[in-house]
C-alpha cells in the first residue's frame, strides 16, 4: 500500500506570464545576432551548402545580422545565392538550419572526427 497523498502542485498566480516563447518554433530566436566565426574562412568548403549560404548572407548583410534579417535575405536571394538547389527552394528557413546545426556551427560539437570542432558562426550582441 502506498502512503502518498494525491496532492496537486500549485504555483502562485501572476498577472502576466513572463515566459513567452521568443521563436516561432523549429528555429533559433529570430532576434539572435550572429557573425562569421573564426574557422569559417578556412573550413568554408567543408561545410554543407546551406551553411555556406548562411556565411554568404551574413557577409552580404555587413558581417553581422539577426536571424530574421538572414531569413528575409534568403527569400530574395537569386543566382548562386539562391536558398535552394536548382530551381527548388529548401523547405527549412536559415533559422531552422541554424537550429539544426547549432552545436556544430557554434563550435561545441565536432562536425566529424577529421574536422573536429569548428566555430563557423558566433553569437554577438
Amino acid at each position: 500500500m502506498s502512503n502518498i497523498k494525491n496532492e496537486k502542485a500549485t504555483s502562485p498566480k501572476v498577472a502576466t506570464n513572463p515566459f513567452n516563447p521568443t521563436s516561432n518554433g523549429g528555429g533559433v530566436n529570430l532576434d539572435m545576432k550572429v557573425t562569421i566565426g573564426s574557422d569559417a574562412s578556412s573550413e568554408y568548403g567543408n561545410c554543407p551548402r546551406q551553411v555556406q549560404l548562411l556565411c554568404n548572407y551574413i557577409h552580404e548583410l555587413g558581417g553581422t545580422a539577426t536571424m530574421r534579417q538572414i531569413n528575409e535575405f534568403s527569400v530574395t536571394a537569386t543566382g548562386n545565392q539562391f536558398w535552394g538547389r536548382g530551381d527548388s527552394s529548401y523547405e527549412q528557413t536559415p533559422s531552422k538550419i541554424t537550429a539544426h546545426y547549432s552545436s556544430k556551427l557554434f563550435g561545441s560539437q565536432e562536425w566529424s572526427k577529421k574536422l573536429g570542432k569548428l566555430e563557423i558562426l558566433r553569437v554577438t550582441k
